[in-house]
């Protein structure tokens, strides 16, 4: 696996250049870019021109997110789905490990059975062209109660649902978007995860959460960095892919509050402090000791 970095996620941002030099400066291998920039910037300068920046720093493309209006009307999503091609060829050019997407876990429009067989049918037509350039879609879900209040319908909220659609999905290419948190606040286990299968881990996003707080009343404001007394067992999750051989993207995953007030390099000097510590210590077989210590 490799160090990934998501600058949005963490309140970053700046020109690319600039995005560029603190992924070097701070030690990460990956980088996740905006999808609609980099399609653009691809179609107006060329791909090669495009990330003749990343290719010079050898930083890998972590993921990009799915430029496709899946969950909308069927017009919009065809329309959309016409056009994924052309970024897919892009991103599989410049080797982009994984593009992602989300269930959301509610609808105003369809009730529980009818939204999962769309979602099914929607998610393997997007596995298939993205399969034709060999690019996973990694495929996540929302489990925060706050996500689905006031909605008409419920839906994925669970990871043992989640698993369950993704089984269900025709495509060798589609798999789970592993974020700890939602994992965790989803009623999602170690054993759960390997029952899944984790050669079905397209894509990690890493966050802890607090102790001794019932999993239903997390909102994601309590997403925190990994921390010794976390509830979301991050260790023997890392320490599980280390096992298995996965070799894709570990990006943290915070909410950004967590950085209030701080200076990008301040925020990835934390952020390299607590990745680097959590590697160290799934490598050593020991517990983590730290959660951000500066140093």
């Amino acid at each position: 696996m490799f160090k990934n970095l998501c600058p949005s996620t963490l309140g970053i941002s700046g020109r690319q250049s600039e995005i560029i030099e603190l992924t070097l400066t701070y030690g990460f291998r990956g980088l996740d870019l905006e999808v609609d920039d980099f399609a653009q910037r691809a179609k107006a300068q060329g791909l090669d021109n495009a990330i003749r920046f990343l290719t010079s720093a050898k930083i890998r493309i972590g993921s990009v997110d799915l430029p496709v209006r899946w969950r909308s009307d069927d017009v919009t999503y065809q329309a959309d789905l016409a056009e994924l091609d052309q970024v897919a060829s892009y991103a599989a050019k410049a080797k982009v490990y994984a593009c992602k997407t989300v269930v959301f876990p509610e609808s105003d429009r369809l009730p529980y059975h009818e939204n999962f067989e769309l979602h099914r049918k929607r998610l393997a037509e997007i596995a298939e062209v993205l399969g034709k350039h060999n690019i996973r879609l990694a495929v996540g879900f929302h489990a925060a109660q706050s996500r689905r209040e006031g909605k008409q319908f419920q839906f994925i909220q669970e990871a043992d649902a989640l698993s369950l659609l993704l089984k269900s999905v025709a495509g060798d290419n589609i798999g789970l978007w592993l974020d700890t948190w939602n994992w965790y606040v989803g009623g999602g286990t170690i054993s759960s995860l390997k029952g899944f299968g984790i050669d079905k881990v397209a894509y990690v996003t890493i966050a802890d959460a607090p102790q001794g707080v019932d999993r239903k009343t997390l909102n994601e404001e309590q997403r925190m960095l990994p921390a010794e007394d976390g509830a979301a067992n991050i260790e023997p999750v890392v320490a599980l892919l280390k096992e298995h051989g996965y070799n894709g993207p570990i990006t943290l995953s915070p909410n950004a509050t967590c950085f209030n007030g701080m200076k990008n390099d301040d925020i990835l000097k934390q952020c390299k402090a607590v990745l680097d510590g959590l590697l160290t210590t799934v490598e050593a077989g020991k517990k983590l000791v730290t959660a951000g210590a500066d140093k």
